[in-house]
């Protein structure tokens, strides 16, 4: 069983702030599957952040999809976090690598995909797609990991 006596979030009142994206918002606990490659997939269909030239609001969807090492990361905290970009000034482009980032930092999972699928403005949708990799990785793991990836994305396919 996961120790969960370190997550402070899930469960207590929620404090929102929606201007200062902070990965140390990001709670994580024990992955009690780590002999195992397996996959956590995670969407966030209501992502917002805003235009930082203009100041107008951008919607999209973040898609994560992460094979974890020794950690989780728990997803009330994800939805903190994520919700903390609503009032933030930042590239559809800046958004996703910081998340990518932000994660990767936290949870050092084996491999960590996170797509932004963001409405169109000016008639440009902007999609864009971040990977991060453990250099601990041999190219055989690498290669499983990225199927993994590949057939959680397929068998999730029709939600989308």
């Amino acid at each position: 069983m996961s120790d969960v006596s370190k997550l402070t979030q899930l469960g207590a009142p929620t404090g929102y702030r929606y201007d200062h994206p902070d990965a140390a918002t990001l709670e994580v606990f024990d992955n009690q599957h780590r002999s195992s490659l397996w996959v956590v997939g995670l969407d966030c269909t209501e992502f917002t952040s805003l235009c930082p030239m203009t100041g107008q609001p951008d919607f999209g969807t973040i898609v994560i999809h992460y094979v974890p090492d020794a950690l989780c990361v728990e997803s009330k905290s994800l939805k903190l976090y994520l919700g903390s970009y609503r009032n933030h000034g930042a590239f559809h482009e800046d958004c996703v690598n910081r998340i990518a980032d932000d994660l990767f930092g936290r949870i050092a999972p084996r491999y960590l995909r996170v797509f932004g699928d963001f409405h169109a403005r000016g008639g440009i949708a902007i999609t864009p797609l971040a990977l991060r990799i453990s250099s601990a990785l041999s190219d055989d793991e690498r290669a499983r990991a990225q199927a993994l990836v590949a057939d959680h994305l397929a068998s999730t396919a029709p939600r989308r």
